[in-house]
């Protein structure tokens, strides 16, 4: 079986190419998938999504721009357990980054993890996430080196974990992009109101990606996976992911017809659900 693989935020991996960190992200991802004998490569950005002169560890929310800020104030007022006051749509940059430290405080005591990790999670998601949704050289360039991957490869599934399934559903809609047969999301952020769902290109209204079979091994929450690394959170994913290839190829197997699936708006912010025709 080929997999390929595209990561999400945090990967960045400074004083390795482009080429190196890919494979070494390739070989990381083999190990943990637990698919012997799968030929696996994962497709590599992160150094397209540094900001100029960024260092890794630079994720202080007194660091983040007036969007960023603003994304990262979208998805804790998107949170489902409210762990505070909501704030008003429009504060001054201080006092927003004092709100935010106080509302990811206490949303980090929600999800059993500390502080500094979730701030560190929250900046990062808001830095990458802006920067590939800003219209631009680097956005094409993410998209055409998965898009050259897809064609190089041509894997039987593509994993795409967190903004990395942002990056596969706009790259499976474009123009020129060869067919994928199955395609996994691990704490897919793509339900996720306004900062994500909204601004997806193309719209995912009335219709998703024809022909291609996706199956979600993440939470359906539209808030992005948090998780610890105190917290033995991470084999999950990877079991959810086999048994998703497992039962995929089972079906191939035994002559069944690959469903299309459409995706259509959720009739709530709970979910996103694909509709299998």
């Amino acid at each position: 079986m080929k997999i390929l693989g595209i990561h999400g935020i945090g990967n960045h991996r400074p004083g390795e190419s482009p080429e190196t960190a890919a494979r070494n992200l390739s070989a990381t991802w083999a190990k943990h998938l637990g698919a012997d004998g799968a030929d696996v490569h994962v497709v590599y950005y992160a150094d397209l999504l540094r900001e100029d002169g960024a260092q890794s560890g630079d994720e202080e929310l007194e660091d983040l721009t007036p969007a960023q800020e603003e994304l990262v104030l979208e998805l804790v007022n998107a949170q489902p357990a409210d762990p505070g006051p909501t704030a008003p749509g429009r504060v001054a940059q201080g006092l927003l980054t004092a709100f935010l430290r106080d509302r990811l405080a206490a949303l980090a005591e929600s999800r059993e993890c500390p502080e500094w990790y979730m701030q560190w999670f929250m900046a990062r998601l808001a830095k990458e996430v802006v920067a590939y949704q800003t219209p631009g050289s680097d956005r094409e360039e993410v998209r055409r080196r998965l898009r050259e991957a897809i064609d190089r490869h041509h894997p039987d599934v593509l994993v795409a974990h967190s903004l990395g399934s942002v990056i596969a559903y706009e790259t499976l809609h474009g123009t020129g992009t060869p067919h994928v047969p199955l395609w996994v999301t691990i704490g897919s952020p793509l339900a996720l109101p306004k900062v994500v769902f909204d601004r997806l290109d193309p719209a995912p209204w009335p219709a998703g990606a024809p022909g291609r079979t996706r199956w979600d091994a993440g939470p359906t929450s539209p808030t992005p996976a948090i998780s610890s690394p105190f917290r033995p959170r991470a084999c999950r994913g990877a079991s959810a992911v086999s048994r998703a290839m497992t039962t995929w190829s089972s079906t191939r197997a035994s002559g069944s017809t690959t469903r299309r699936s459409t995706f259509r708006r959720p009739p709530s912010p709970g979910c996103w659900r694909p509709r299998h025709e």
